[in-house]
């Protein structure tokens, strides 16, 4: 380490020397409180004499920067540690990420703070998103969302709104586009630094859209929780990990007997809008490939983006489809589907 280091065009506190003893991190020192002013001039020093990593503090607070990266300055910051938030434990493990001999030597200092960079951009590119997903969701919702918002509407009033309702309520609410996500400073661990694990219920419910927030995180857990599910087919007991794995089992297990009846089958399944079962994922979900399938028999798939509601009624059509009773023959009962 060098106090006073003569950067040609100016001094800078301290520099920290890499291999062949050139300056590999700049560290500014301001007065408590100031630990944002010296931005541009620690940049300008760092860019002339080709250092990876800048440190801005005051003492309190430690600022690590990417000074070659692109974006405002405050894009460029890769981690922001403040000493009376942290536990020693972690302040000390931030300081051994960026400014250990060893790593800032080894150059794993430098490569940390590159992907810890692309992580944050990353990060706001995607949060930058959410409100066009959130309006295009609104405007052109799939069959889950309008089963899931009227199946928490018949729990409040204990009716159930028509399908055309619900689309009308969600194509009314403000999408708020172009409003931007604020996003929490990240916090990491001792071993690598990420984003934190924001739910996405409180993701969407920072967006301007007037939605209860109640009704926002019951229809996304709704979607993401696994349930262990138990079933019986023909007297035989069996226990899946997911509602959509017990269908795709049950769909096996009753179109094995005849598979000359699928095509009936993906004639009787059919929903409002679009096929449930096909014989190619797109069949299924024609502009969608992100929305994930199953193939539940040879080149026969079904469509799993869908509430378990949903689900229970391919179930009925593939025992109508096939002379099959419920409960005799095919036992199951799914959590919201009644």
């Amino acid at each position: 380490m060098v106090p006073e280091f003569s950067s040609g065009r100016g001094r800078v506190d301290f520099a920290l020397l890499g291999l062949g003893r050139r300056p590999a991190v700049f560290i500014e020192v301001k007065g408590l409180g100031r630990a944002a002013d010296g931005d541009r001039q620690l940049f300008q020093y760092a860019f002339h004499e080709g250092v990876p990593i800048c440190v801005l503090t005051d003492g309190g607070e430690w600022s690590f920067y990417l000074p070659g990266a692109q974006g405002t300055y405050e894009d460029r910051r890769v981690y922001r540690l403040r000493l009376n938030e942290r536990d020693p434990a972690e302040c000390q493990s931030v300081f051994l990420r960026y400014l250990s001999r060893e790593r800032v030597r080894s150059n794993a200092a430098f490569e940390d703070a590159q992907r810890d960079y692309r992580d944050a951009a990353g990060r706001r590119e995607a949060s930058a998103a959410l409100p066009r997903a959130w309006s295009a969701l609104l405007h052109e919702p799939e069959d889950l969302v309008l089963e899931l918002v009227a199946d928490k509407a018949e729990a409040f009033c204990g009716f159930r709104p028509v399908a055309s309702d619900v689309l009308a309520f969600l194509r009314g609410l403000k999408t708020g586009v172009d409003s931007p996500i604020r996003l929490e400073p990240l916090r990491n661990d001792s071993s690598a630094i990420r984003p934190p694990k924001t739910s996405l219920s409180q993701t969407i419910s920072a967006t301007p859209p007037r939605v209860p927030e109640s009704m926002v995180r019951d229809l996304l857990t709704t979607t993401v929780q696994a349930r262990g599910v138990g079933f019986r087919t023909f007297g035989r007991e069996h226990t899946a990990a997911s509602a959509s794995d017990a269908l795709i089992r049950i769909l096996e297990t009753i179109c094995s007997r005849n598979p000359t009846k699928l095509p009936d089958l993906a004639r009787e399944a059919e929903g409002r809008s679009r096929k449930h079962i096909g014989q190619s994922p797109s069949e299924i979900y024609p502009e969608r490939p992100d929305l994930k399938v199953a193939e539940f028999y040879q080149g026969w798939f079904v469509g799993l983006n869908i509430a378990n509601r949903e689900k229970m009624r391919l179930i009925r059509a593939a025992c109508t489809v096939y002379g099959l009773n419920m409960p005799d023959d095919i036992e199951i009962i799914l959590p919201n589907a009644e």
